[in-house]
């Protein structure tokens, strides 16, 4: 069974600094006996991520227009398949992670089945906080819709674990 993974990579101020993070997380949600998409976010140069993310979803056309719709097309398309849960790392701004948070909770407008969505913030990282956008959707509009923000890794690693276990059985 697959998770989406989703997080900001093009506009971190690192990508060496919040690899780790991503690692984190994808190592857990596999520990919980899931398969995960796509592993690109902790790629810690651009090549590295391109070649984590070619192996996920294919060769990329050179274009860099082209290549840019291609990876959009096959993010959405995995956000819209046959995943079990979205897991969300909103720390560092990001549009694309945006796209695609709204993707994952709009799947039910798309008559695709509802799946849980659990978005990770740490506490502090960014100087102008959680965007609006994402603090601003609730559990009364969105009741499968999880923000929860974290201190450190452990923690961050036991919301996880906590998450995955309550996950409804199919």
């Amino acid at each position: 069974m697959k998770v989406f993974y989703g997080a900001a990579i093009q506009g971190a101020e690192n990508r060496k600094k919040r690899a780790y993070i991503h690692k984190t997380i994808i190592n857990t949600i596999k520990k919980q006996g899931f398969e995960v998409y796509t592993e690109h976010t902790t790629g810690t140069t651009y090549q590295e991520a391109i070649k984590k993310l070619e192996k996920s979803i294919g060769k990329m056309p050179k274009d860099d227009l082209t290549r840019r719709i291609f990876v959009r097309n096959k993010m959405i398309e995995a956000i819209e398949s046959d995943i079990k849960a979205a897991v969300f790392e909103v720390s560092t701004p990001s549009l694309g992670a945006g796209i695609e948070v709204a993707h994952a909770y709009l799947r039910p407008r798309m008559g695709i089945k509802e799946i849980p969505i659990l978005a990770l913030y740490e506490k502090d990282y960014w100087p102008n906080k959680l965007s609006t956008m994402i603090r601003g959707i609730s559990k009364e509009e969105l009741p499968n819709f999880t923000l929860i923000e974290y201190d450190d890794s452990d923690e961050m690693v036991s919301i996880i674990q906590n998450f995955f276990t309550r996950l409804p059985l199919i």
